[in-house]
């Protein structure tokens, strides 16, 4: 059990699954306004999507083995430190319990949380290795988390601005990712977009998507009535690095590198959210 336990935390890769939740209270503040820490409600919606987060994590890790055993060979399953049974049964545990604690929250929750669980499936199962399909079923599921928080608390059309700038965001970073993974995907016949079409294809792909998140991220400061805070925290903290992103993957073209890319934009969703936190408009 000293040995299972970890493997099932590196499984469910608590980064994202931290981030995911931290996503939801964040939209969950932007519906309230005012403080929700004391909200039931909003700490539910949170643990079921870590939980839906980390059932996708895992599934992906199973529908991925094969290909991991030459790309990752330190995750828990190419490693043998998780049978692909336990990985199966951890997938189903995360996903339903997520599901069902989303009917606490009442219909719009409960249809967003099957709808992230179902398009996490087919991203893993059928997706993944399709151009931009499987980018946008990732996108759209990290999405709509800002909107899963802000419905537990009743206000589903505060969040949508926030929705569409994650939307783009992570649609940007999962081809990135794509172009980083382009030998092993090759190899493995992965039909993703930089392996159809080149880098090429993925580099522009990554510019539009990019420029049209750098012309959306001022935005809720001029039509949404968000506050200065917000404006200076994007301008300082976000713009630059997404801006940075989509220069340099122009001249970049190693996986090391396209890595490094990624990671800027993982950690920058931090600043994102602080942006949207403390620039969030007042009731």
């Amino acid at each position: 059990m000293s040995v299972t336990l970890p493997a099932f935390w590196a499984l469910s890769r608590p980064g994202n699954v931290l981030i995911t939740a931290l996503t939801v209270i964040i939209g969950g503040q932007l519906a309230a306004g005012a403080w929700i820490f004391g909200s039931g409600n909003i700490w539910i919606a949170a643990l079921a999507a870590a939980l839906i987060a980390a059932g996708g994590n895992a599934y992906n890790d199973y529908c991925d083995r094969e290909l991991d055993r030459l790309q990752k060979p330190g995750r828990p399953l190419p490693s043998g430190r998780l049978s692909p049974t336990a990985v199966l049964i951890w997938t189903i545990l995360c996903l339903v319990s997520g599901i069902l604690l989303s009917l606490l929250l009442g219909p719009i929750c409960s249809l967003i949380a099957v709808v992230a669980a179902m398009f996490l499936v087919l991203y893993s199962r059928y997706l993944k290795g399709t151009p931009l399909l499987g980018n946008v079923a990732v996108a759209l599921v990290a999405g709509l988390a800002f909107p899963f928080g802000a419905a537990a608390i009743g206000n589903v059309r505060s969040a949508l601005w926030a929705a569409w700038m994650a939307f783009l965001y992570h649609l940007g970073r999962e081809i990135i990712k794509d172009m980083e993974d382009l030998p092993g995907d090759a190899a493995a016949g992965a039909g993703t977009l930089p392996v159809r079409y080149g880098l090429s294809a993925g580099r522009w792909a990554v510019s539009l998507i990019l420029l049209l998140l750098l012309f959306s991220l001022p935005l809720p400061y001029f039509v949404n009535d968000y506050n200065s805070l917000y404006l200076i925290l994007v301008l300082a903290g976000v713009l630059p690095v997404v801006l940075a992103v989509a220069i340099f993957q122009w001249f970049w073209s190693q996986p090391a590198q396209y890595h490094r890319l990624s990671t800027w934009l993982k950690w920058d969703i931090l600043i994102g959210l602080a942006a949207l936190f403390l620039g969030r408009p007042e009731p």
